[in-house]
Protein backbone atom coordinates (compact mmCIF):
# COMPACT_ATOMS: atom_id res chain seq x y z
CA UNK A 1 0.00 0.00 0.00
CA UNK A 2 1.43 3.23 -1.42
CA UNK A 3 1.35 6.22 0.85
CA UNK A 4 -0.32 9.14 -1.49
CA UNK A 5 0.62 13.39 -0.87
CA UNK A 6 1.89 12.78 3.07
CA UNK A 7 4.42 10.34 2.76
CA UNK A 8 4.44 9.00 6.55
CA UNK A 9 7.90 9.00 8.07
CA UNK A 10 7.83 7.71 11.68
CA UNK A 11 10.11 10.29 12.97
CA UNK A 12 8.13 12.99 11.58
CA UNK A 13 4.81 11.32 12.54
CA UNK A 14 1.73 13.23 14.24
CA UNK A 15 0.91 11.97 17.11
CA UNK A 16 -2.57 10.39 17.37
CA UNK A 17 -5.05 8.67 19.41
CA UNK A 18 -7.10 5.68 18.17
CA UNK A 19 -9.84 4.27 19.62
CA UNK A 20 -11.15 0.53 19.17
CA UNK A 21 -14.69 0.11 20.58
CA UNK A 22 -17.47 -2.63 20.47
CA UNK A 23 -18.00 -6.11 21.30
CA UNK A 24 -20.06 -7.29 18.23
CA UNK A 25 -19.20 -4.96 16.10
CA UNK A 26 -15.52 -3.21 16.47
CA UNK A 27 -14.80 0.18 15.44
CA UNK A 28 -12.04 2.49 15.03
CA UNK A 29 -12.38 6.52 15.18
CA UNK A 30 -9.35 9.08 16.18
CA UNK A 31 -9.69 10.62 19.54
CA UNK A 32 -8.36 13.80 21.26
CA UNK A 33 -4.78 13.37 22.46
CA UNK A 34 -5.73 13.13 25.96
CA UNK A 35 -5.92 10.85 29.08
CA UNK A 36 -9.31 11.63 29.05
CA UNK A 37 -9.84 9.73 25.98
CA UNK A 38 -8.86 6.45 28.03
CA UNK A 39 -11.47 4.19 29.15
CA UNK A 40 -11.29 1.47 31.10
CA UNK A 41 -13.75 -0.45 28.91
CA UNK A 42 -11.72 -0.07 25.15
CA UNK A 43 -8.54 -0.95 23.91
CA UNK A 44 -6.86 2.41 22.47
CA UNK A 45 -3.58 2.81 19.88
CA UNK A 46 -1.39 5.74 20.60
CA UNK A 47 0.52 6.33 18.01
CA UNK A 48 4.12 8.30 18.28
CA UNK A 49 5.34 7.29 14.94
CA UNK A 50 8.50 4.93 16.38
CA UNK A 51 6.30 3.65 18.62
CA UNK A 52 2.76 2.65 19.16
CA UNK A 53 1.43 1.78 22.29
CA UNK A 54 -0.93 -0.09 22.51
CA UNK A 55 -2.99 0.16 25.46
CA UNK A 56 -5.52 -2.64 26.86
CA UNK A 57 -7.76 -0.70 29.64
CA UNK A 58 -8.89 -2.90 32.64
CA UNK A 59 -12.33 -4.50 31.04
CA UNK A 60 -11.13 -4.48 27.60
CA UNK A 61 -13.01 -7.19 25.86
CA UNK A 62 -11.48 -10.21 23.24
CA UNK A 63 -12.64 -8.94 20.61
CA UNK A 64 -11.59 -4.72 21.13
CA UNK A 65 -7.78 -6.83 21.88
CA UNK A 66 -8.02 -8.39 18.72
CA UNK A 67 -8.53 -5.37 16.58
CA UNK A 68 -6.25 -4.00 18.13
CA UNK A 69 -3.83 -5.95 17.28
CA UNK A 70 -4.17 -6.29 13.56
CA UNK A 71 -4.08 -2.01 12.98
CA UNK A 72 -1.19 -2.07 15.52
CA UNK A 73 0.32 -4.70 13.13
CA UNK A 74 -0.95 -3.32 9.90
CA UNK A 75 0.44 0.06 10.86
CA UNK A 76 3.94 -1.51 11.78
CA UNK A 77 4.23 -3.59 8.65
CA UNK A 78 2.99 0.36 6.57
CA UNK A 79 5.69 1.65 8.30
CA UNK A 80 8.54 -1.04 7.27
CA UNK A 81 9.18 -2.18 10.37
CA UNK A 82 10.44 1.17 11.50
CA UNK A 83 7.63 1.44 14.08
CA UNK A 84 8.44 -1.10 17.56
CA UNK A 85 4.67 -2.12 18.82
CA UNK A 86 4.64 -2.11 22.84
CA UNK A 87 1.35 -3.45 24.62
CA UNK A 88 0.01 -1.70 27.62
CA UNK A 89 -2.32 -2.60 30.43
CA UNK A 90 -3.94 0.04 32.16
CA UNK A 91 -2.24 1.14 35.37
CA UNK A 92 0.67 -0.20 33.67
CA UNK A 93 1.54 2.71 31.53
CA UNK A 94 5.50 3.67 31.07
CA UNK A 95 6.40 7.51 31.65
CA UNK A 96 6.83 7.98 27.85
CA UNK A 97 3.04 6.86 27.08
CA UNK A 98 1.90 10.09 29.01
CA UNK A 99 4.57 12.10 27.98
CA UNK A 100 2.77 11.63 24.21
CA UNK A 101 -0.54 12.23 26.01
CA UNK A 102 0.52 15.63 27.04
CA UNK A 103 -0.05 14.51 31.27
CA UNK A 104 -1.14 11.74 33.40
CA UNK A 105 -4.51 11.72 34.49
CA UNK A 106 -7.15 9.36 35.99
CA UNK A 107 -9.00 6.72 33.53
CA UNK A 108 -12.86 7.28 33.12
CA UNK A 109 -14.79 4.24 33.44
CA UNK A 110 -15.94 2.14 30.62
CA UNK A 111 -18.26 2.91 28.62
CA UNK A 112 -21.44 0.91 27.92
CA UNK A 113 -21.09 -1.13 24.37
CA UNK A 114 -24.60 0.56 23.48
CA UNK A 115 -23.61 3.51 22.49
CA UNK A 116 -23.24 3.39 19.04
CA UNK A 117 -23.95 6.75 18.29
CA UNK A 118 -20.04 7.47 18.74
CA UNK A 119 -19.24 6.13 15.52
CA UNK A 120 -22.49 6.93 13.70
CA UNK A 121 -21.75 8.91 10.72
CA UNK A 122 -18.03 8.95 10.49
CA UNK A 123 -17.03 6.98 8.08
CA UNK A 124 -18.12 8.26 4.44
CA UNK A 125 -17.60 6.23 1.17
CA UNK A 126 -17.30 8.34 -2.24
CA UNK A 127 -17.48 6.85 -5.79
CA UNK A 128 -15.06 8.45 -8.41
CA UNK A 129 -15.74 7.29 -12.19
CA UNK A 130 -15.89 8.68 -15.85
CA UNK A 131 -18.51 6.08 -17.15
CA UNK A 132 -20.78 9.65 -18.14
CA UNK A 133 -17.51 10.78 -20.25
CA UNK A 134 -16.91 13.67 -17.55
CA UNK A 135 -14.93 12.46 -14.11
CA UNK A 136 -17.37 12.43 -11.12
CA UNK A 137 -17.77 12.20 -7.49
CA UNK A 138 -20.55 11.39 -5.45
CA UNK A 139 -21.37 9.81 -1.88
CA UNK A 140 -22.43 6.42 -2.08
CA UNK A 141 -22.58 5.49 1.80
CA UNK A 142 -21.88 6.56 5.29
CA UNK A 143 -22.11 4.92 8.42
CA UNK A 144 -22.21 1.50 7.91
CA UNK A 145 -20.37 0.41 5.20
CA UNK A 146 -19.44 -3.17 3.46
CA UNK A 147 -16.69 -3.85 1.43
CA UNK A 148 -18.85 -5.16 -1.83
CA UNK A 149 -19.96 -1.87 -2.44
CA UNK A 150 -16.41 -1.17 -4.20
CA UNK A 151 -16.77 -1.75 -7.54
CA UNK A 152 -13.72 -3.13 -9.75
CA UNK A 153 -14.34 -0.10 -12.67
CA UNK A 154 -14.01 2.82 -10.56
CA UNK A 155 -11.88 4.77 -8.18
CA UNK A 156 -13.29 4.97 -4.31
CA UNK A 157 -12.46 7.57 -1.27
CA UNK A 158 -13.08 6.62 1.92
CA UNK A 159 -13.05 8.33 4.82
CA UNK A 160 -12.94 5.78 8.06
CA UNK A 161 -12.36 8.74 10.99
CA UNK A 162 -8.86 8.22 11.49
CA UNK A 163 -7.30 8.50 7.84
CA UNK A 164 -8.57 8.88 4.29
CA UNK A 165 -8.06 5.83 1.69
CA UNK A 166 -7.82 6.26 -2.30
CA UNK A 167 -9.00 2.83 -3.60
CA UNK A 168 -8.29 2.24 -7.13
CA UNK A 169 -10.09 -0.40 -8.81
CA UNK A 170 -8.45 -2.72 -11.10
CA UNK A 171 -10.25 -1.70 -14.07
CA UNK A 172 -10.33 2.08 -13.15
CA UNK A 173 -9.70 4.29 -15.90
CA UNK A 174 -5.90 6.28 -16.55
CA UNK A 175 -8.22 9.11 -15.83
CA UNK A 176 -9.41 8.19 -12.54
CA UNK A 177 -6.47 6.67 -11.44
CA UNK A 178 -4.68 9.88 -11.72
CA UNK A 179 -7.06 11.78 -9.93
CA UNK A 180 -7.64 9.60 -6.90
CA UNK A 181 -5.25 11.13 -4.60
CA UNK A 182 -6.26 15.16 -5.88
CA UNK A 183 -9.67 14.00 -4.82
CA UNK A 184 -9.28 12.67 -1.56
CA UNK A 185 -7.08 15.93 -0.38
CA UNK A 186 -10.02 18.02 -2.02
CA UNK A 187 -12.40 15.69 0.60
CA UNK A 188 -10.32 16.90 3.22
CA UNK A 189 -10.43 20.43 2.31
CA UNK A 190 -14.46 20.38 1.84
CA UNK A 191 -15.17 18.56 4.34
CA UNK A 192 -13.10 20.45 6.86
CA UNK A 193 -11.10 17.43 8.26
CA UNK A 194 -7.54 18.08 10.35
CA UNK A 195 -4.93 18.78 7.29
CA UNK A 196 -3.16 15.98 9.06
CA UNK A 197 -5.07 13.14 8.56
CA UNK A 198 -2.83 10.56 6.35
CA UNK A 199 -3.78 10.06 2.66
CA UNK A 200 -3.15 6.53 1.44
CA UNK A 201 -3.47 5.06 -1.86
CA UNK A 202 -4.46 1.12 -1.90
CA UNK A 203 -4.73 -1.08 -5.08
CA UNK A 204 -7.64 -3.59 -5.45
CA UNK A 205 -5.95 -7.15 -4.50
CA UNK A 206 -3.24 -5.06 -2.08
CA UNK A 207 -5.47 -3.99 0.51
CA UNK A 208 -4.32 -4.54 3.94
CA UNK A 209 -5.78 -4.92 7.83
CA UNK A 210 -6.32 -1.35 8.47
CA UNK A 211 -8.23 -0.67 5.10
CA UNK A 212 -9.96 -3.65 6.03
CA UNK A 213 -11.23 -3.36 8.90
CA UNK A 214 -12.83 0.13 7.91
CA UNK A 215 -15.99 -2.24 6.39
CA UNK A 216 -18.94 -4.14 8.37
Amino acid sequence: METGFRHVEPTKYRPRLLHVKGRKRVRVSEVELSYKSLNSGDAFILDNGTTLYQWHGSKVGVSEKGKATQLSSAIHDEREGKAKVVVVDEGREPEEFWKVLGEKGPIAAAVPDDQEAVFKGEKKLFRLTDSSGKLESKQVGEGKIHKSALDSNDVFILDNGAEVFAWIGAKASVQERKKALQYAQDYLQHAKRPPQVPISRVLEGGENEVFNASFD
